[in-house]
């Protein structure tokens, strides 16, 4: 608990030194901060409209930023989150669900872990990062973001992240340090490494970047948990649409011959037409599926890996988006999967209310063939609040 203490007890020097630190406005401050507190209010029922129940969240983020000279800087950011109603009752051991964070270092702590009420903090940011004409080093907790795509990203091998849980902008980091060298102005090499608690959980890979043709491309290989993995993608344009591409091939490291090898390609197209419309296209292969999809009220539980970015085989992907206004969109979006006839639904209605002050509706919608029947498996439906500083 003093571990803790200490931290936030450094949280509101911080927040001091901000304020009084900088008098000189045309200097970069040594330390900057920003963050937001976002309220979302979710409903879910059952089949049936009276076969319900609610939980509401309070999220708050702290984003600091230390500006030690011009070539190196340090960030520190924690997640704050509230969680109480009726639903925490209906997931079993949410609390220690939410508390298991994929790093080396115990930086999360559960405050109150009861029935229907949980708050828990989770410093996932806290690197240094070196950066100058030709390299970028970082070392810390940090997101190594390799995919491409908009949904699924099988070159996404570092933080796997799950686009079901909207409310999580920032997506999960990991300990680890990475290596970024520009050798030419159209090319870029990257190294990064992982460790892990254990032999099975480490992750070391390297990329490649390079534009040629109009597109930029990326190939990468190396060591991923209990495999070797391969791959790479493509980004680029075909007349006005956007078209984007990646793989990756998993090859277990032992029994090479009698286990499964894994196989996950991902593809994308979008484009903006006139009047502010929007649509894109994507689909997802997975040689390996679990087709075990778990929907229990919370997109928090949802298991994912770079190896297995949904359940099942085959998966469709499809967004309209319509811009009414500058401060007024709506988006529709809907998944399905031959498996079992599965569809997910995601309706969002998303406004801009005041400078700082948004405030969106969204819903998630699943469907499925159960005991011969296709019906309505579970509706959540969300409104949220986010004021940002």
């Amino acid at each position: 608990m003093k571990f803790y203490n200490h931290i936030f007890t450094g949280i509101l020097y911080f927040i001091c030194t901000t304020i009084f630190a900088q008098t000189d406005p045309t200097k970069t401050p040594w330390i900057e901060l920003n963050g937001y507190i976002k309220d979302l209010q979710s409903t879910y029922f059952i089949q049936k409209i009276d076969s319900n129940a609610s939980m509401n969240l309070i999220h708050n983020r702290l984003n600091f930023k230390f500006n030690i000279s011009p070539k190196i800087s340090g960030r520190l950011e924690i997640r704050n989150r509230i969680f109480y109603g009726e639903q925490l009752k209906l997931i079993p051991n949410f609390g220690k669900t939410i508390n298991q964070y994929n790093g080396l270092l115990n930086l999360s702590h559960l405050w109150i872990n009861e029935k229907s009420f949980v708050v828990h903090s989770v410093i996932d940011r806290m690197l240094l990062q070196y950066t100058d004409e030709k390299w970028d080093i970082k070392i810390g907790r940090q997101r190594i973001n390799w995919g491409i795509n908009n949904i699924w990203n099988p070159n996404d091998i570092f933080n796997t992240y799950n686009f079901l849980d909207f409310d999580y902008e920032e997506r999960p980091g990991n300990d680890a340090i990475r290596i970024q060298h520009n050798i030419q102005h159209n090319s870029v090499l990257e190294l990064a490494y992982k460790p892990g608690k254990n032999k099975d959980e480490h992750t070391a890979a390297f990329l490649y970047k390079i534009n040629k043709w109009k597109y930029d491309f990326q190939f990468l290989g190396g060591m991923y948990q209990t495999d070797y993995v391969f791959g790479g993608g493509w980004a680029g344009n075909i007349k006005e649409a956007g078209f984007k591409g990646e793989l990756s091939y998993f090859i277990p490291k032992k029994n090479v011959l009698d286990a499964s090898k894994t196989f996950s390609f991902s593809i994308m197209a979008d484009q903006t037409f006139k009047n502010d419309w929007y649509i894109s296209l994507a689909g997802l292969y997975n040689s390996n599926p679990t087709n075990f999809f778990a929907v229990n009220g919370s997109f928090y539980n949802t298991n994912l890996s770079a190896k297995s970015l949904f359940p099942f085989r085959y998966n469709l992907y499809t967004t309209i988006m319509k811009t009414i206004s500058p401060i007024v969109s709506c988006n529709f979006s809907f998944i399905y999967s031959p498996e079992k006839n599965t569809l997910i639904l995601v309706p969002t209605y998303a406004w801009n209310v005041a400078t700082n002050f948004d405030l969106d509706f969204t819903a998630q919608s699943f469907f499925a063939e159960q005991n011969n029947n296709y019906k309505n498996l579970i509706t959540e439906i969300y409104i949220r609040g986010r004021w940002s500083f």
